[in-house]
C-alpha cells in the first residue's frame, strides 16, 4: 500500500493518538483533584473537586473537537482513491464511539463543575 492509500489511515491514527491523550487527561483531573495535589490549604476539597470539572471540560472539548477530526476524513471535498472505502468501514464505529465518550466527558465534567462540592457532601 503507498502513502498516498494510508493517508485516511495515517491522519486517523494521528487525531487517535491525540484524542487518547485529552481523554486521559480529562478522566486524571477529578481523581488528582481528590488527592488534594496543589490545592491551597485554606480551599475545602469539595471545591477544589468543583473546580476539576472545569479542566475535565476543557481535556473533553479538545477530545472530541479530535473524535471530528477523525469524522471530517470521511467527509472528503474531492475525488477519494480506492483505500477510502476499505478505511471508512475499518474506523467508522469507533470513531463515533469515541466521538459518545467525548461527549460523556463533557456533560460528567460539567456536572463536576456544577455540582462538585455537593458530590462530595453526599459522599
Amino acid at each position: 500500500m503507498s502513502t498516498v492509500e494510508c493517508r485516511y489511515g495515517n491522519v486517523i491514527l494521528k487525531e487517535r493518538k491525540l484524542f487518547f491523550i485529552f481523554t486521559v487527561l480529562s478522566i486524571l483531573m477529578p481523581m488528582i483533584s481528590l488527592t488534594g495535589l496543589l490545592k491551597p490549604s485554606c480551599e475545602a476539597l469539595g471545591f477544589w473537586f468543583q473546580r476539576s470539572g472545569a479542566t475535565t471540560v476543557v481535556f473533553a472539548i479538545f477530545a472530541e473537537l479530535k473524535a471530528a477530526n477523525m469524522l471530517s476524513v470521511f467527509k472528503p471535498a474531492g475525488m477519494v482513491n480506492r483505500s477510502f472505502h476499505s478505511t471508512r468501514d475499518k474506523y467508522i464505529k469507533q470513531i463515533k464511539i469515541y466521538n459518545y465518550i467525548a461527549l460523556f466527558l463533557i456533560v460528567l465534567g460539567t456536572v463536576i463543575w456544577g455540582y462538585g462540592d455537593l458530590i462530595l457532601k453526599m459522599a
